[in-house]
């Protein structure tokens, strides 16, 4: 979708889109802030829609840096868990106490902190750590009938990859509750 035809409409959307309020974007694009003329304006279709694009272009772009930046810097995934696993191991052994005079003693001080926090990086790169977030609108579940719920499982679980025949027991161990 271009830019609205519009241009008032493209001013609301961009402003919709970097986050301002119903209220900002209407005065953003030259109008007289009336709240209802601001709320039906910004939630029309077509500014709606364009909203979108816009978030999802954008989304894009930053993705498309990241990943030039990332080659740029020649990160690899091999080069971060390398120097994640010795800096976990840094920190568990510590650094080297000295004594008044600048000498070693011998003894190390260890940054249990930052290996925990290293750690539970770790941890979350090989995928052991669960984030929890909600799926879809506030409440969709609520008003979803235990067939949908059954069928919006099974979508997920073949997302996932789950085979067919552990499909159909999960099919069966949910009818049979």
């Amino acid at each position: 979708m271009p830019a609205l035809v519009k241009s008032k409409h493209e001013i609301v959307a961009q402003a919709l889109a970097a986050g301002k309020s119903q209220a900002d974007a209407y005065r953003a694009g030259g109008y007289i802030y009336k709240a209802a003329n601001a709320h039906r304006l910004c939630r029309s279709v077509t500014i709606e829609a364009r909203v979108q694009e816009i978030i999802d272009e954008r989304a894009k772009s930053d993705v498309k840096a990241r990943e030039i930046g990332v080659q740029r810097a020649g990160l690899t995934e091999e080069w971060v868990i390398v120097r994640l696993k010795h800096v976990i191991d840094l920190s568990i052994r510590g650094l080297p106490i000295y004594d008044r005079g600048g000498n070693p003693t011998g003894l190390f001080k260890s940054n249990l902190e930052a290996a925990i926090n290293g750690l539970r990086t770790a941890a979350q790169i090989l995928g052991l750590l669960v984030q929890k977030r909600e799926v879809g609108n506030p409440g969709s579940f609520a008003r979803m009938t235990d067939a949908e719920l059954t069928d919006a499982l099974l979508v997920q679980c073949k997302a996932i990859g789950l085979s067919d025949g552990t499909l159909e027991e999960i099919r069966a161990s949910v009818i049979a509750c």
